[in-house]
């Protein structure tokens, strides 16, 4: 059974939770090497050589909690989502703790499923629980942070990124750097309640990666060999302006190619000050949002629309002046 998506529920990405799109500058072209062409063979009278059988392919490795490998939602909201368990688990797939859809997993533990219905525009944060053939249940530990745009003529790019146990980040589905922009960008920066922040993007595949907070060093990333790059980095920052710099190295140890863009964390310090008791509501605020602040996970709004459901006729409609019990987890 497969129920459509909540919307409207905003998560802290970047500032705890901007996604971030900017145009990298720079860039540097290397000519390819000319390959020669094979030389001729002299015909042979051997007996040909019996060709070797192909290799099999590797076994994926199950998981014994469920995990995403792919998200992937077009301009138009069609959505594939895949990824790992154990074989034969029975996979719900939760939207801020409601199931939105369930499949079961093949026997060597991959699962695919697809929405019946386009993911409308908003932000949300997935997860997943496996009941598996034993008996025994599992949560997923790296949920799945989505930003669907609202669609303009089709256009529009979604952003997923899962979240590690370790606080960094993995980008599933991102920006694209413009045509002509560079070969680095900056995909997405998290910064949690823990002061960790969380940097990921795209270079050439295996760079060196050197990023600068506010023109100091924070640290260096490798990109994998499909140019993919993440770094995470312990810093206390302070309210205001701030800005991240990713410097691609060269074989020659200069900058071949750069990208920078500007942030502010206020919105994430304010995350780590909510407490429980009471909040009025201010313009701007949704339940998914003070969840978040006041207990650090989005998907715990509906403790507060069951604290206040005299207040709350629809969960995604609430109004300033508002005052709404913030219970205890």
């Amino acid at each position: 059974m497969k129920e459509q998506a909540l919307v409207n529920r905003p998560v802290l990405i970047a500032v705890a939770g901007i996604a971030v799109l900017l145009a990298a500058v720079g860039l540097t072209l290397w000519p390819r090497g000319h390959e020669e062409a094979p030389a001729l063979q002299p015909a042979s009278t051997a007996a040909p050589a019996v060709k070797p059988a192909p290799a099999a392919a590797p076994a994926v490795a199950a998981s014994p909690v469920p995990s995403f490998d792919v998200v992937r939602i077009d301009p138009q909201g069609q959505t594939v989502i895949a990824g790992r368990s154990l074989p034969k688990a029975e996979i719900s797939i939760l939207d801020g703790g409601k199931e939105i859809g369930h499949v079961t997993a093949d026997s060597r533990g991959e699962w695919v499923f697809v929405p019946d219905h386009p993911l409308p525009p908003g932000s949300r944060e997935l997860s997943l629980r496996a009941k598996n053939p034993d008996g025994s249940s599992a949560d997923s530990a790296a949920p799945v942070v989505l930003v669907v745009p609202p669609r303009t003529n089709g256009q529009g790019a979604s952003l997923a990124l899962k979240v590690n146990p370790d606080g960094s980040i993995s980008i599933l589905q991102g920006p694209q750097a413009k045509e002509g922009a560079g070969t680095i960008s900056i995909g997405a920066i998290r910064l949690d309640g823990q002061g960790r922040l969380a940097v990921a993007g795209q270079a050439k595949p295996l760079a060196h990666v050197q990023l600068y907070l506010d023109d100091a060093a924070l640290g260096a990333a490798r990109a994998d060999d499909k140019g993919a790059w993440s770094l995470t980095a312990t810093t206390d920052l302070k309210l205001g302006g701030h800005r991240l710099r990713a410097d691609e190295i060269g074989p020659d140890g200069k900058v071949a190619a750069r990208a920078e863009v500007s942030f502010a964390p206020e919105e994430a310090a304010e995350a780590a000050t909510q407490k429980p008791g009471s909040i009025t509501v201010e313009k701007g605020n949704c339940l998914w949002r003070i969840a978040r602040r006041t207990y650090g996970r989005g998907s715990d709004f509906m403790l507060i629309f069951q604290a206040n459901k005299g207040q709350i006729r629809d969960p995604n409609r609430i109004y300033p002046g508002q005052v709404f019990a913030l219970p205890h987890p």
